[in-house]
């Protein structure tokens, strides 16, 4: 079966003319993902409607093949995913022996997890205390006298032990092994596959293999202390790559893996707000929350909620606050608001922030752009009736090339 591949941008659109989903089986997957808001997929009588949103990654359904590529791409996106996921810098030196520019979203993700992993095993990989309960004919540890007595006193060459050993076949490490191993289906470079395979040989020397799953992940992150602090960055692309394999259906814990993986680019663009946000109000008197609830703003009429349903609770992104206090209200979304235009239920949204009475009666939403002529545009709420302005709606652009560039030289992005 030949596959029919099709390579799409964020937020694209294309047709497949006389083009149908080959089985029942592709159609229902395509349905699993218009309706989970991955990728809109239609299919009409004579061709396939494709419209992408903010979800990047490689889908397969059936024999048709998607490739939907984030507009950051090479180095300035790897100056980004280090600095939001906060990374160590160490691929300083290892940078120059690959063409980081060609590389897929995912395949900066495993190289950047290669270059952990690695520096971990150059380093000396963890090795934890183990119980250990053998005869030995040198003593180590303590010698076992009830077993000694339970034996019948010495009736060989050697004595009971209970000691410690150091070993490093232990939970951070496998799943180490299990994300490296993954990555080898996911990876597209062919260099970059073998140094990946190469390592997971090294490692599979004295690691055993488990299943990764979202418990033995927890389990490793929960088992992680000061001294082990350094497994943070690979446990976190590691979470990133299982994830991206399988739709989670809405209101239920089940997980439909697919053939392929995908990656939510607007999850990570807010992510990125926050820590932006965070260094930036790090030396000043504000906090910022996110996710802030704005309770008791809506409230079904007494009397009037038979079905006893709660009200909708407002939830900003982000809220700057000063002495306990809201001062302003933010949104991030991963949308070219330079590009395209505002949706209305966004403005709508937004519009409900600016006039809670919280804050400054204005709301912000803050969105990427690579346009270096983006600047700042306002929208009035206005009272119709009086014509006169009550609240503001502010669309602030985030120049993504700009901040990439001042993260790579080191440079402090709010100068």
């Amino acid at each position: 079966m030949n596959t029919k591949v099709v390579e799409m941008k964020e937020w694209d659109f294309t047709i497949l003319e006389g083009y149908e989903l080959p089985d029942n089986n592709a159609r229902q997957m395509a349905k699993l993902l218009t309706n989970n808001g991955i990728i809109e997929i239609l299919e009409l009588k004579n061709d396939i409607h494709i419209k992408s949103n903010y979800y990047v990654g490689r889908i397969k359904i059936g024999d048709l093949q998607i490739n939907i590529r984030p507009k950051l791409e090479g180095l300035p996106l790897y100056h980004l995913m280090k600095y939001t996921y906060g990374l160590r810098d160490l691929a300083f030196l290892s940078r120059a022996e690959y063409n980081i520019d060609k590389f897929s979203f995912f395949d900066l993700l495993i190289f950047e997890l290669y270059i952990e992993a690695n520096d971990l095993f150059l380093r000396g990989i963890n090795r934890d205390y183990i119980l250990k309960e053998d005869s030995l004919q040198s003593p180590r540890g303590r010698i076992d006298i009830d077993k000694l007595c339970s034996q019948g006193g010495v009736i060989e060459a050697k004595l009971p032990c209970r000691y410690f050993d150091r070993d490093e076949n232990n939970i951070l490490n496998q799943i180490l092994l299990a994300g490296l191993k993954l990555s080898l289906d996911l990876v597209v470079d062919r260099e970059l596959k073998i140094y990946v395979n190469r390592l997971c040989k090294i490692f599979s020397e004295s690691i055993d293999d488990i299943i990764l799953t979202r418990d033995s992940l927890q389990y490793a992150r929960n088992s992680m202390n000061r001294l082990t602090e350094r497994y943070a960055g690979a446990l976190e692309i590691i979470n990133i790559l299982y994830e991206s394999q399988g739709i989670k259906l809405k209101n239920n814990s089940t997980k439909v893996n697919l053939q392929g993986y995908y990656f939510d680019m607007n999850a990570f663009f807010e992510r990125l707000v926050h820590k932006l946000l965070m260094d930036y109000f790090k030396e000043k008197e504000y906090v910022v929350k996110s996710q802030h609830s704005m309770y008791n703003m809506f409230a079904y009429a007494p009397g009037f909620n038979p079905l006893h349903r709660k009200p909708p609770t407002p939830r900003p992104d982000f809220a700057i606050m000063k002495d306990g206090k809201v001062v302003k209200l933010l949104d991030a979304k991963y949308r070219d608001l330079w590009e395209k235009s505002l949706p209305t239920h966004m403005l709508y949204q937004l519009a409900i922030y600016a006039v809670s009475g919280m804050g400054d009666n204005t709301s912000t939403i803050l969105y990427p752009s690579m346009d270096d002529t983006a600047v700042v545009q306002k929208i009035d709420i206005k009272d119709p009736i009086k014509d006169t302005k009550i609240a503001e709606v502010i669309l602030q652009p985030i120049n993504l090339n700009k901040v990439a560039m001042a993260i790579g030289e080191g440079k402090n992005i709010w100068h």
